[in-house]
């Protein structure tokens, strides 16, 4: 039934001269994504908005690009009211629901609010199912973009932040796993990362997340670097002795705040 994936991102969208170069560079980002775990797919369009993926693979790998806010597999048609209906229906499983509508192309005759009313009404008069607009069993998604339509019944969260590869290369001081977190920050911020190596610390948990620039391991930072990123804390600033701008990702967090961070990027799937 599935034919597609509809890619949101918003942190891009408000870059605006600069939005085309962050949107190539998440499209770069996710074809990396997709070609090294082996998910084949036809084609990838960007409607202004929205990225589109067409495969019937399981893509829900692409939530650990940098960038993208949330995935949705859908069904991708072309805009006929009807159609959307049952495929709606198609979609409901038990329960209270609720529609999201969201007319982006305005041609389209229906507004979002009469998306919701006419498909929910066709809903509970095919199932006898309650509407539940604050807490529903079921969400299902409508959206109305470039001349086609997509519905949906879930949404997978993303990382938001920015592709990696959009704001060049920092040097992270590698001293112990406060410093990991201290490069996935950076990570988020489109950084690609090399680590300057002080102690023998495993990086592997970051690879699942470096589509768009490998990570790499030095005795010293590169000449190409813009940054040194150090894992200091508030009331434990240290000087460095380096011509580069120092920055602290980790100033605002606390011991604790740390390890519950790190365990969130370890159980990412």
């Amino acid at each position: 039934m599935f034919n597609c994936y509809i890619i949101r991102y918003h942190e891009i969208a408000l870059k605006g001269g600069n939005r085309e170069f962050f949107e190539r560079k998440l499209i770069n980002n996710i074809r990396l994504c997709l070609k090294q775990n082996k998910l084949l797919f036809k084609d990838i369009r960007n409607p202004r908005g929205r990225i589109i993926i067409y495969t019937r693979e399981d893509c829900s790998i692409l939530k650990n690009v940098f960038g993208i806010s949330n995935i949705s597999k859908a069904i991708e048609l072309d805009q006929d009211p009807e159609r959307m209906k049952e495929l709606a229906l198609e979609l409901y499983s038990k329960g209270s629901f609720k529609i999201s509508a969201k007319r982006s192309d305005k041609n389209f005759p229906f507004t979002s609010q009469q998306i919701n009313q006419d498909v929910g009404q066709y809903i509970v008069d095919k199932t006898g199912a309650n509407v539940n607009l604050k807490k529903a069993d079921v969400d299902i998604g409508i959206e109305i973009v470039n001349k086609k339509a997509y519905v949906f019944n879930e949404k997978i969260e993303g990382l938001n932040g920015l592709p990696i590869g959009t704001a060049g290369k920092v040097a992270v001081l590698l001293e112990d796993k406060r410093s990991i977190v201290a490069a996935y920050l950076m990570m988020k911020r489109g950084c690609s990362i090399n680590f300057i190596k002080k102690k023998d610390i495993d990086v592997n948990i970051l690879e699942k997340y470096s589509y768009g620039s490998k990570i790499k391991i030095d005795d010293r930072a590169p000449s190409d670097v813009k940054a040194l990123v150090v894992n200091d804390m508030i009331g434990k600033v240290r000087d460095y002795d380096t011509k580069l701008v120092v920055l602290r990702p980790l100033a605002g967090f606390t011991k604790e705040g740390i390890k519950k961070f790190l365990k969130k990027i370890r159980s990412r799937g």
